[in-house]
């Protein structure tokens, strides 16, 4: 199954528990929870740095058909409309084109390869509960997360030159995000999550088929992702 057929079985098994949510079992979404997301990832084209040089740009397919975001999460809502939250996630994208070539001259080349990004956040989101009708079944929130993430890119390829097999670094990362949650039935919401994620620098050290010298790199991606939440 891809992963527009995913998605879409995803959307509409979230509808089909809000047509049969009975009107009457809505509760406050407070206390502990747990939560599943995923959807589509945005990877900004990318320097790779050698020697204080900028010597290619990694060009990334368009999210439908290479990029993705899945994650986990456990929190907590407070009655002053707080919820802390540690979230795992990981987001893949694949190459397309090489940019900027400065060792081959400049210019542009068919490419391969693929990006990912494990991460591990502590979040801390604020929830504008409590709108008026129709509206409050409707959870509008804020905020924002730091953490680390594993970046790693494998797979390298151009002009049938292979650049080694993997390369990471684990490296700080921050994410900021907004979304909107509603309320499905008693114990269950659903959430539409944007995500906006970076990371410090990586290094990746020499890479193979590349003149000596630390390769470094830094990350940003944005994320829209349907999640499901459960409140315990």
């Amino acid at each position: 199954m891809n992963l527009k057929q995913t998605t879409h079985s995803f959307v509409m098994g979230i509808i089909g528990l809000g047509l049969i949510a009975p009107a009457s079992s809505f509760a406050d979404t407070l206390g502990p929870y747990v939560s599943a997301m995923g959807g589509l990832n945005w990877v900004a084209d990318q320097d790779l740095n050698q020697n204080d040089l900028d010597f290619v740009e990694m060009q990334y397919n368009q999210p439908l058909h290479s990029g993705y975001a899945t994650g986990l999460a456990l929190g907590w809502g407070l009655p002053i409309g707080l919820r802390p939250e540690l979230e795992l996630s990981y987001r893949k994208n694949t190459l397309t084109q090489f940019n900027h070539r400065v060792y081959e001259g400049g210019g542009s080349i068919d490419g391969e390869g693929k990006e990912e990004a494990s991460s591990l956040m502590a979040n801390l989101w604020y929830d504008v509960s409590n709108l008026p009708a129709p509206l409050n079944r409707v959870t509008p929130y804020v905020g924002g997360g730091l953490g680390y993430a594993v970046l790693t890119i494998s797979g390298l390829e151009a002009g049938g030159v292979q650049f080694g097999n993997s390369h990471r670094d684990t490296v700080p990362a921050y994410q900021l995000g907004a979304g909107v949650g509603f309320e499905l039935a008693e114990h269950w919401s659903m959430s539409l999550d944007y995500r906006y994620f970076k990371t410090r620098e990586a290094h990746f050290g020499d890479i193979q088929n590349l003149p000596q010298g630390d390769v470094k790199t830094e990350y940003k991606a944005q994320s829209l992702m349907l999640g499901l939440r459960y409140w315990l």
